[in-house]
């Protein structure tokens, strides 16, 4: 679109858009609310002569995380932060806090900021959003889960090996009784993990009661009621396995609270691992992921697509099982929590 196209469609003048755009203070709020709106459902805009909104970018990239309080993110922003500020970019950090409304309303900011590229952890409800931030011009690429945006560059780990490990590891310990806290089931890596351990258990010919597949939300109140759930079962699970660390502290929470014996009456794996999971008593068995490498790969793939590299990329990284003193053989299957 022109800017004369633009000005067409809204009845203002090109005068007064070019002001919108470009010196925002010097128009009437509502009205530059229109422009810009305008700006982002159309993608971009060429004022006078071919120029898209790239040359307006600033040299910023934009970082949507999902929940700030989780330790696997903090590391993340920790490990791109100086790899850009040495390439001349700063960052810009938003949280979604799980919440897809959160999550938009940090997209539609950083489009007005005019940032160069997003890395997003999708809260998975805002495609037509991260269409819109795509048409900007800005770059995107998905960390940690993926869009369901078609060709865009993700950084993950292999979620369902993840899950495989854990019941590889609970099994050899002979465990059969295994439950799970899983993730939200409309987000990829939710998904994948519940399903990579329904698989290492169908191959091992364990089945999974209904019951023993509680969802929870990726934070640790979701893990605490999830893990209420499961221990006050007739015939509760012998192990857990959490989708992630948080919910894994709402489980921890709930233990001590009960004062459970870990892992004589209960082994716990959680995918992903947390500075405090090996300090506490006992320290948890954990599935860990590389973050600081998935930040470096993520940061790098950034720069590119920045410089003018094409192309589209999947990077799926390999979990990492690390053995703790939370897990052991099962012990008084009769027991009541």
């Amino acid at each position: 679109m022109t800017l004369v196209e633009l000005a067409h469609e809204l009845s203002l003048s090109i005068a007064t858009i070019s002001r919108a755009l470009n010196r925002p203070d010097d128009v009437a709020p509502a009205t530059r609310e229109r422009v810009l709106a305008a700006v982002h459902r159309n993608g971009n805009y060429q004022p006078g002569r071919p120029r898209s909104l790239r040359a307006q970018q600033t040299r910023t990239i934009g970082v949507v995380i999902s929940d700030i309080r989780n330790y696997f993110f903090a590391t993340f922003v920790k490990s791109i932060e100086d790899r850009a500020r040495a390439n001349g970019y700063t960052i810009l950090i938003c949280n979604a806090d799980e919440d897809k409304d959160k999550e938009e309303a940090a997209l539609r900011m950083l489009l007005d900021r005019k940032v160069a590229g997003v890395i997003n952890c999708s809260t998975g409800g805002n495609l037509e959003m991260l269409e819109l931030v795509r048409k900007s011009g800005a770059i995107l690429v998905d960390f940690d889960r993926e869009s369901g945006l078609d060709h865009t560059d993700t950084v993950t780990i292999n979620n369902q090996k993840g899950a495989e490990l854990a019941v590889e590891h609970l099994t050899a310990l002979g465990h059969t009784r295994i439950a799970t806290i899983a993730g939200p089931q409309h987000l990829s890596n939710g998904v994948a993990r519940l399903v990579g351990l329904q698989q290492a258990l169908a191959k091992r010919s364990i089945t999974i009661p209904a019951a023993y597949v509680q969802i929870g939300n990726f934070q640790s109140e979701s893990g605490y009621a999830c893990a209420q759930r499961l221990l006050n079962l007739k015939h509760p699970p012998t192990a857990i396995f959490t989708a992630n660390m948080e919910m894994a502290a709402g489980l921890v929470t709930l233990v001590r609270e009960r004062e459970i014996k870990v892992p004589h009456q209960l082994s716990i794996v959680s995918l992903d691992d947390s500075f405090w999971a090996r300090y506490i008593d006992p320290p948890l068995t954990v599935i860990a992921q590389p973050v600081e490498a998935m930040g470096s790969f993520a940061i790098n793939l950034m720069l590119k697509r920045l410089r003018g590299n094409r192309g589209v990329q999947h990077k799926m990284f390999a979990p990492t099982l690390i053995v703790r003193r939370s897990t052991a053989p099962p012990g008084d299957s009769r027991r009541t929590f």
